[in-house]
């Protein structure tokens, strides 16, 4: 099965998100080879036919983490330049941020791995200081 977005016919219902099976994308909606399923809640997200309910895709989201991440600490960067006027205090802030950074993909529960928020410390952009 394929997910599909459809409008239904002869309704008012906004497009609904539609498991179809067939390899036929572009076929009309048909309720005989179709069941609705609740919107995808992040592209992350797998639809569980056999649970009839949507399961993250471990592989995605770490993959979509990592990206995150690794542009987190690509801006952070400058920062850390041994020239950049910074106090003692807001480098630790800093350091301690960056390797919290570093250590979010090794939690071992999926559901407490996401990025730590960023100290206003390192806010600011590029040229705004």
């Amino acid at each position: 099965m394929r997910l599909k977005y459809f409008m239904k016919p002869d309704s008012n219902i906004p497009p609904a998100y539609s498991y179809c099976e067939g390899e036929d994308t572009d076929s009309l909606y048909n309720a005989d080879t179709c069941i609705d399923v609740p919107k995808q809640p992040s592209v992350n997200h797998v639809y569980n036919m056999d649970k009839k309910a949507w399961e993250i895709n471990e592989e995605m989201y770490m993959a979509d983490l990592r990206l995150k991440r690794n542009a987190e600490l690509d801006r952070t960067d400058y920062l850390m330049n041994p020239d950049y006027p910074i106090t003692e205090e807001n480098i630790t802030i800093i350091k301690t941020y960056r390797q919290a950074l570093r250590d979010c993909p090794a939690i071992e529960l999926i559901a407490d791995r996401v990025l730590p928020a960023c100290p206003s410390v390192c806010k600011k952009k590029v040229g705004n200081e």
